[in-house]
């Protein structure tokens, strides 16, 4: 009788046992089945533009999980969750190569390409003009280049006489500058290609000028030294221009300065290569022997054609120039 007492008190335990562990595990956490995280389908393959979205997920009720992105062009909004939501994600534009990077959720790895810009198909350029004319004695001509977004192009001299000065490379529109050397020879002309169409500068033969003083009171031809001396009239100067190359010469521009007393200058524009100037001897600081005083020319010559060329007394080929201060009657 007593073991049967013993034998029931034994099988009451292991009932209340069994109760017991059945009641912990029903107010444990939601078992790993409970807390899968899935996503939804999502567009991974993206232009260079900027652009955003969102990825569905799908968890169990009081199911955590995180959104964590692989790169900063990339981002994942909210950074964390739990159950059912959305991550908004955003991908800021790309400028340079093909990128990727990924955006993880839970075990869920979405990865996304991202191309860079694409060039036109088609890029084809215009020039605002096919050919201009250069000064014969240098200078700068300009073309305006214009194309599609996007669309790159250079410019490139195939003429010795020709530097591409700017725009030696640009995109879509822009202007392409391009300076001739001063020509001393025949007319020529040259090219420049840009963007693969040829551009044209012609230039006009060189147009070279000089100059050379006289004196009547000298019979010596070509003189650097005009003396004012006379004392019956005043000491007329004489200044020739002498020109090669141009078409055809429409105007000289004479200037002319020196000191006698004051700062004489004397301003001619003509039609004629000769111009003169006169003075008088015996005026305060000249002496017997004549003393010098510089005198300062420049010539100015211009042809039918816009071509200009200069040439000034003391530089390059010109001999320096004087007047001669006398005191009259010497």
């Amino acid at each position: 009788m007593r073991y049967h007492r013993l034998l029931l008190a034994f099988a009451v335990s292991a009932v209340v046992a069994l109760a017991a562990a059945a009641c912990s595990k029903s107010d444990s956490a939601p078992s790993t089945a409970a807390c899968t995280v899935s996503v939804g389908s999502v567009t991974t393959s993206l232009s260079a533009a900027a652009t955003s979205g969102t990825i569905p997920v799908t968890a169990g009720t009081g199911c955590a999980w995180t959104a964590v992105s692989s790169a900063a062009f990339l981002t994942a909004t909210p950074a964390s969750g739990t159950g059912t939501g959305t991550v908004a994600y955003s991908v800021s534009a790309n400028t340079g190569a093909a990128r990727s990077a990924s955006i993880s959720i839970a075990t869920n790895v979405i990865n996304f390409v991202q191309q860079g810009p694409q060039a036109p198909t088609s890029c084809t350029i215009t020039l605002s003009a096919a050919t201009a004319k250069a000064n014969s004695g240098g200078g700068a001509v300009s073309v305006n280049v214009s194309g599609a977004a996007a669309c790159s192009w250079s410019a490139t001299s195939n003429s010795s006489f020709l530097t591409v000065t700017s725009g030696a490379t640009g995109t879509s529109n822009g202007t392409v500058t391009i300076t001739a050397a001063a020509n001393t020879g025949a007319a020529r002309s040259g090219t420049v290609t840009i963007g693969g169409l040829t551009f044209t500068v012609t230039q006009d033969a060189g147009l070279v000028v000089s100059f050379q003083m006289t004196d009547p009171s000298q019979t010596i031809g070509p003189v650097t030294v005009c003396n004012f001396r006379s004392g019956g009239a005043a000491t007329t100067c004489t200044l020739t221009a002498t020109t090669s190359g141009g078409a055809g010469i429409a105007s000289y521009v004479w200037a002319i300065q020196y000191t006698y007393v004051t700062i004489k200058v004397v301003n001619v524009t003509s039609v004629f290569p000769s111009t003169t100037f006169s003075d008088t001897c015996g005026q305060a600081a000249s002496t017997a022997d004549g003393v010098q005083q510089p005198l300062a020319v420049t010539l100015t010559v211009t042809d039918a054609n816009g071509n200009t060329a200069s040439a000034s007394a003391g530089a390059g080929s010109q001999p320096p120039l004087f007047v001669a201060l006398f005191t009259c009657g010497s």
